[in-house]
């Protein structure tokens, strides 16, 4: 599967390597199924069946890529069984290989697994992926960072309450009930008012109390 001239072999290729090679080059699950002409459940079963097939052929077995190729709630309970070594080693091959992961939907997973894993080092990638022109990888890096819990990162999600995405700013209004100050609960106020979408302006009142309890606490003890 490696080289530039791969293409040329395509006839020697079983069928589910051609969906993944069009899946290794960024194309989106939806624009492989419309080129290919199968559904997104076809096209999913053959990224999975490629994934489950390099990790085993490859010299040393590719713990990430098998944790990339399960489903979500496969990905949890493989999380929750892992040991604290195996974490770590997992976290490093994140850091060391994030930047490799072109395809949306790799790239989505390791967000989400930067947030389970909750390690400082991970933080640039997250603010890289707050200014990207992704809505997912936005909404999920705000996602991840709610989980981590970072008092450095407000001014970064406060920043994000203004993104032209109500999802992203969703997301954001959620993640600053555990870090957000009383700045932040004046710019909660405002989206409870003005936002364009209900279910913003509810997260963002729900935040804004949460805040407010958690500053009481604060306060008391």
């Amino acid at each position: 599967m490696k080289g530039r001239n791969i293409w040329k072999n395509i006839s020697e290729l079983d069928d589910y390597f051609i969906t993944y090679l069009l899946y290794k080059e960024g194309k989106s699950i939806e624009s492989i199924a419309i080129i290919r002409k199968m559904s997104k459940s076809e096209v999913e079963k053959d990224i999975i069946k490629s994934k489950i097939f390099f990790s085993k052929d490859a010299k040393k077995d590719d713990e990430l890529i098998k944790i990339i190729s399960l489903s979500k709630k496969e990905r949890i309970a493989y999380l929750n069984n892992m040991t604290k070594d195996e974490k770590n080693k997992l976290s490093d091959e994140i850091y060391k290989r994030y930047i490799k992961f072109k395809n949306q939907e790799d790239r989505m997973i390791l967000i989400w697994l930067i947030g389970e894993l909750d390690e400082d080092r991970f933080l640039p990638f997250l603010r890289m992926e707050l200014r990207s022109k992704n809505v997912n990888y936005r909404r999920l890096s705000c996602s991840a960072l709610g989980k981590m819990n970072r008092k450095e990162t407000k001014d970064w999600l406060e920043t994000a309450l203004r993104d032209e995405n109500p999802q992203v700013r969703q997301y954001a209004t959620k993640a600053l009930s555990g870090i957000g100050d009383e700045y932040t609960i004046k710019l909660l106020e405002k989206i409870a008012i003005v936002d364009e979408k209900e279910y913003v302006k509810r997260g963002a009142k729900k935040s804004i109390e949460e805040i407010k309890n958690r500053l009481k606490i604060g306060v008391n003890n």
